[in-house]
């Protein structure tokens, strides 16, 4: 209803039409500055036999979810790979994700070069990891997080 009633406000006045554009670029701009100047978007853990990335912030509204979850033995291999952003190629988006190449990218894609699937938390890139799945909905998971080697670490004692 309020979709309805914002469309109809926009089609009586042109000022309304620029308001609600200036309003949803300050959003998506704000979002962003969020994301890069945000220390943690993301904190990787394990309970039992599950790795849990759970997303805060700027990567949790941004991707629509709020933690991805996968069983330990689907992971193939765990690195970290630092400056992820100077990498060549494009990533296709889809419902659920939002890039900027070499600056952000944000939820699910499809693949890259028959890769498989992906789903990427990385705003900065520098202190970013890799899992690399198999018999997994994703190929491959890469998120920012505040120390690589702690958390390779951490995931090391899990027997990854």
């Amino acid at each position: 209803m309020e979709s309805s009633v914002i469309l109809a406000a926009t089609a009586s006045s042109p000022f309304v039409g620029y308001v609600v554009i200036a309003a949803l670029i300050v959003f998506w701009v704000g979002t962003i500055v969020w994301g890069r100047t945000a220390r943690v978007v993301t904190d990787v853990g394990v309970d039992r036999d599950l790795v849990i990335v759970s997303l805060f912030g700027p990567a949790r509204l941004l991707s629509l979810r709020g933690k991805v979850a996968f069983p330990l033995d689907t992971v193939i291999s765990v690195k970290s790979t630092p400056n992820i952003f100077s990498k060549n190629g494009s990533f296709s988006r889809r419902l659920g994700g939002v890039t900027l190449p070499t600056f952000f990218r944000v939820g699910s894609f499809r693949g890259f070069r028959d890769q498989g699937p992906s789903f990427w938390a990385c705003f900065r890139g520098e202190n970013t990891i890799t899992f690399e799945l198999e018999n997994f909905r994703y190929r491959y998971v890469v998120v920012d997080v505040a120390d690589p080697q702690a958390t390779i670490g951490m995931l090391s004692k899990h027997g990854l």
